[in-house]
């Protein structure tokens, strides 16, 4: 009976063994893919962080660009003359406008428009207009410029002693070989002088100010203004100033 105990005992402990050595490894199994997918996962993260990053940094610097996109100081009441000076601000270039002068305006006259306009998205350049209406020919200026400014000449015309002669049509010839050269174009009316005793220059003043806006030429009227026996600095000071009126929108 002894004998027979003993051996159950011994095949007891024999299948306790078997069972001890036989879990073992399934729990270091599981213990190790427990790790693994641990890393993995932490691995996925690490992976993950530097796209979002890189997202964030981006969507960050796009929306810095559209924050420092510069932007149009003025605006002009001319909306083509606007969209050409909004594109050139865009791209960090300057509008260029061609102002056509008889020599009677002082040297400091495009300085003086600079200092009115207050920006630096427009650059003024002078140009000289030489004779009066009955010899004028095909005007020059610059093949970069967006617009042009034209005097108008009266009194140029009352100088030359041909202001009964004078040709209309010849300036409004001149101001449409330019506009047909995709620039937006203006003439700038004279003022009055306090000498014109006859009032003839006043005479035209008027008619040329009726006639080319009802033509619907950009017209810049300055025959309210009195120069005192010549261009002034005084005149000049209020003939920028319209001509500023003329283009910029108050809005």
């Amino acid at each position: 009976m002894k004998k027979i105990l003993l051996v159950v005992a011994l095949i007891l402990f024999t299948g306790g063994l078997y069972v001890n050595f036989a879990m073992q490894p399934s729990v270091e199994q599981a213990g190790s893919m427990e790790e693994t997918e641990t890393s993995a996962e932490f691995s996925a993260n690490d992976e993950k962080g530097p796209d979002e990053t890189s997202g964030d940094e981006e969507e960050t610097a796009n929306d810095g660009a559209a924050e420092s996109a510069p932007e149009a100081e003025i605006a002009f009441n001319q909306e083509t003359l606007d969209d050409i000076h909004d594109e050139a601000v865009q791209n960090n270039e300057v509008m260029i406008i061609d102002v056509l002068l008889p020599e009677y305006y002082s040297d400091a006259f495009i300085g003086k428009m600079e200092e009115t306009f207050e920006t630096g998205t427009i650059q003024f350049n002078r140009l000289e207009i030489d004779g009066n209406t009955t010899d004028l020919s095909a005007l020059e200026i610059n093949g970069n410029s967006d617009a042009v400014i034209i005097d108008a000449l009266q009194i140029r015309d009352y100088n030359d002693g041909v202001l009964p002669a004078r040709d209309r049509e010849a300036l409004g010839v001149a101001y449409v070989n330019i506009y047909n050269t995709d620039r937006t174009v203006f003439l700038l009316g004279n003022p009055g002088l306090d000498e014109d005793g006859d009032g003839i220059l006043s005479e035209v003043l008027g008619a040329d100010e009726t006639y080319f806006t009802a033509n619907d030429y950009y017209y810049i009227d300055n025959q309210e203004i009195e120069a005192e026996g010549a261009m002034t600095p005084e005149a000049e000071d209020e003939i920028i100033e319209n001509i500023y009126d003329y283009l910029i929108s108050a809005s």
